[in-house]
């Protein structure tokens, strides 16, 4: 049976009565780091990286995508960014 790692997305740079679809602030891209080489050594070797469209969650995506040399997949039917 496959496992599936969940991960929610690091801290935004606003909330959502603030910005539909904001990037990660500073602490929220360290956060994506960190669960980036957690994720890595927990796993191995690369599997694919699956993210809704949100910034946010892309941007977490991200440095563990990178470190494996894959793309992040986007998975539409997980979120839709509204437009500003």
């Amino acid at each position: 049976m496959p496992t599936i790692y969940m991960v929610r997305h690091g801290r935004a740079a606003a909330g959502f009565g603030e910005h539909a679809d904001p990037d990660l602030d500073e602490v929220g891209r360290q956060q994506a780091e960190r669960a980036a080489g957690i994720l890595a050594d927990a796993i191995g070797a690369p599997v694919p990286v699956y993210s809704s469209p949100l910034a946010r969650a892309r941007q977490t995506a991200t440095p563990l995508a990178s470190r494996w040399g894959v793309d992040v997949a986007i998975e539409s039917r997980c979120g839709n960014p509204v437009a500003d």
